[in-house]
């Protein structure tokens, strides 16, 4: 199976069913906050995460860290696993 992700989800993958479409990633986030409201702000930090940061997939709900989710760190499967 090869990826099909260029962007953000670059060899990413989850190792339970193979989906690569969309995942759940808990991430910190930088926002600017008044005493009227909070927003998260891009040009204030943006988003980030990195391999320990907790993800869990769409499509048949697997958890784990991200790391778990790089492809180069999943054992190959082979037909009919």
């Amino acid at each position: 199976m090869t990826t099909k992700n260029t962007n953000c989800l670059e060899g990413i993958r989850c190792p339970k069913c193979g989906h690569e479409d969309d995942f759940l990633i808990r991430c910190e986030v930088t926002c600017l906050v008044t005493d009227e409201s909070a927003d998260a702000a891009d040009n204030c930090g943006g988003y980030e995460w990195d391999e320990n940061s907790g993800t869990t997939c769409r499509d048949c709900g697997h958890q784990d860290i991200l790391d778990e989710f790089m492809i180069e760190n999943q054992k190959p499967t082979t037909e009919g696993e």
